[in-house]
């Protein structure tokens, strides 16, 4: 079996999940005796979100190269970056240090046109939803995408920096999120993105249904921890 490694920590409640799936497929698919081979380097969140706030590309860079170093000095034959704002940072190392990075972005739409989704509405963390260059990833591979508009942008933006990366995963935001969903789905998405690696721990439908017509075609929820690790599975055993 093929050694991955994770940036994680990103925030580290995500990658936990990252790494029970990780273990829990390669049983499913080896036996119930196997685990996964991994290696797992953490980064300080608050030293991200300082970075980020301040538009401060050369330390994310640093950072995230120093990471890859480590890990690829440890012995992993590819890396996946545990975050959907920062996985961009991928290429990156792999140019620089030739370790493979196994691509959430790869993964998800490889997932999305399996789904034969044209139209994405895309939740995630503020820089996910309104930076262009998110958009511009998923509208060079084919994609039309939908961002919520307000109140639903900030009010899931919010739970996102307030709640999610502490941990806190409350009925009340998951239904602030079926609202979005709900949202985005009677604009037009025919799948919704849950673009940050936290969401998906809190949201726990996989389809959104139309109440109001029981004979439409349901809206895939696309988690991307469960969308990411099945790829992970697939390089590291095949």
């Amino acid at each position: 079996m093929k050694i991955l490694g994770i940036i994680g920590g990103v925030s580290w409640h995500s990658s936990a999940e990252y790494y029970r799936l990780l273990n829990l497929r390669i049983a499913e698919r080896l036996g119930v005796r196997h685990s996964a081979r991994i290696v797992m380097s953490s980064l300080d969140f608050a030293d991200l979100l300082d970075w980020q706030r301040d538009a401060d590309e050369s330390r994310l860079k640093h950072a995230f190269l120093a990471e890859g170093q480590r890990l690829k000095s440890a012995g992993c034959d590819a890396f996946v970056i545990a975050s959907h704002t920062l996985s961009w940072l991928g290429d990156l190392i792999e140019a620089e240090l030739g370790l493979q990075h196994i691509s959430l972005y790869d993964a998800l739409f490889n997932r999305l046109r399996s789904l034969g989704a044209q139209q994405i509405g895309l939740l995630g963390t503020k820089y996910t939803m309104s930076d262009p260059l998110y958009r511009q990833r998923y509208e060079s591979s084919g994609f039309a995408v939908l961002i919520p508009d307000e109140p639903h942008f900030t009010a899931t933006a919010r739970i996102v920096y307030k709640e999610l990366v502490a941990g806190v995963f409350r009925p009340e935001s998951e239904e602030v999120f079926m609202r979005c969903i709900d949202h985005l789905a009677q604009r037009g998405a025919d799948a919704v993105v849950l673009g940050c690696t936290e969401i998906g721990l809190l949201v726990h439908a996989r389809q959104w249904r139309d109440p109001a017509n029981a004979t439409a075609k349901p809206v895939a929820l696309v988690d991307l921890i469960d969308t990411h690790v099945s790829e992970c599975v697939r390089r590291l055993v095949d």
